[in-house]
This record gives structure tokens, sequence and C-alpha cells, in this order.
């Protein structure tokens, strides 16, 4: 039985964190880790931004570690390996008790972005990274903040904005170093058929199922344009998963005006 099965309903997930965060007066945009940053200096507007989707009535909230590694948190926020760790693991914590404390059926996803997040030059959007790699070296770099994340005991992991199917691979060979956790798979398009990186989206998206069926819930598409979500979806009906998809608003980013 798929997950939307089990609960016999359409799955709803939150809005943009960082934009909304933005809204509450916290200037994440220009920071290194976006939202990250209330993990760090504000974790109280954080459980805000998260109160407002739960009372919005979501069914999941995704945590602030999209950006966010060790590495990145000691670098730009000079907070020592320890530190850095707790803080990761306290993402989780800060969207669990908005949770309790609100008394609603809502679920967290903890938000793991891809390799290019990390280097906060918008690689994430096309992958270029990808060819220099090895899958062993993309495992080995993602697997401390996923290590970090599933000690904090998530619903499940986010793996989100996914521009190749290399990276997917290897996530998904990592995920089943934690046999009790499960995941969604969402990719970054460069078109309506193609992945970031170029490769079909039901290649893709068929080859992390394959190598990880029992955990992934579902698979999909994330920050591309509204126009482009059903023609990708269709691209992977032939694939036995529940389905995501969360676009953006269809504009045009500008650094600048923010």
């Amino acid at each position: 039985m798929s997950f939307s099965q089990k609960y016999n309903k359409v799955i709803l997930i939150d809005g943009g964190l960082g934009t909304t965060l933005h809204e509450y007066g916290l200037a994440v945009l220009d920071d290194p880790l976006w939202s990250g940053k209330a993990l760090v200096k504000e974790p109280e507007q954080l459980a805000k931004a998260h109160r407002a989707f739960v009372q919005a009535k979501c069914d999941f909230i995704l945590t602030a570690t999209y950006q966010v590694s060790v590495e990145n948190l000691m670098n730009h926020h000079h907070l020592s390996n320890e530190q850095a760790e707790e803080v990761i693991y306290n993402s989780v914590k800060i969207a669990r008790n908005v949770i309790d404390e609100e008394k609603a059926k809502c679920f967290v996803a903890a938000s793991v972005g891809p390799y290019g997040a990390a280097l906060n030059d918008g690689s994430e959007f096309n992958g270029w990274y990808t060819d220099s790699m090895t899958i062993e070296q993309f495992k080995d770099w993602h697997r401390p903040r996923l290590a970090i994340l599933t000690r904090a005991e998530p619903d499940l992991i986010a793996f989100e904005t996914i521009p190749s199917k290399k990276e997917a691979e290897a996530l998904a060979e990592l995920l089943k170093e934690f046999p009790n956790v499960k995941g969604w798979f969402s990719f970054n398009c460069q078109d309506s058929k193609r992945t970031a990186h170029g490769e079909p989206i039901e290649e893709a998206a068929a080859s992390v199922c394959l190598k990880a069926s029992d955990q992934i819930i579902a698979v999909g598409v994330n920050c591309v344009h509204p126009d482009t979500v059903v023609p990708l979806i269709k691209q992977m009906n032939k694939i036995d998963c529940d389905f995501i998809a969360y676009p953006n608003a269809g504009v045009i980013w500008d650094s600048e005006k923010q």
C-alpha cells in the first residue's frame, strides 16, 4: 500500500520556508545557509514559520536543513563540530515540538539538499559537479548529515532538488545504510523531460526506485516551473510509486531585489 493510499488522500506539504522567514523580517536570503540561518540565529522565528504551516493544515513540514552541513555551519557561522551537529539534530526537534504543541496530525520530513546546494552558487540547478564526483564520493559527503538527521528520528527524509541521476543513485544507496528510514526523492529539471544535468527524468526516477524500492514513498520534482510538472510526472507514470511535486512560483529569481 502506498503512502497516499494508507491515508486515503492527497498529501500536502508546507510552503517556501526561506521566503516565509524573509517575510518575517529574518535576512536569510543573503545567507549561505538560506533558511538554515534560522537554526543558528532565530530558532523561535523558525518555529513560528513551522507553526504557520501546521496551522494551515499541511501534512508535512520540512526541516531547515536543505543547505546545511556540519562543514558549512563551521565555516559560515563559526561553530565547533559538536555545535554544528547539535544544530542539525535540533532541526527535527524544533519541527516536532511545534507539531506536538499544536496537537496536529502532521509529519516531519528532514530536508537533504544535493551537494550543489552547499556550494551556494546555484549548482543544484545544473549539476555541473556530477561528472567530477563518484558515487562513493557523493555517499561520503552526504553520510554525516544523514546520520545526524536520522538519529533525531524524523518521519522520513526529503531528498530534494537533486540535479542528476548519479547523485540520486548515490543517495538511494546511502539510504539503504539506514534500513528503518524512508524518504522521497525529488529532482530539479531543466525542461519537461530531463533532469537539470540532462538525463531523462524517467530513467533517473526508475533507477532510484530500483535501488531502494522498499524505502522510497514517492518520487517527483521540485523547484521547477509549474508548467513542466504534469509533463514531467507523465514521463514517470510507469513507475509503481506515489509522485510528489512542489514547483516554484514560475517567476525569475532576482538576486538583487530578492
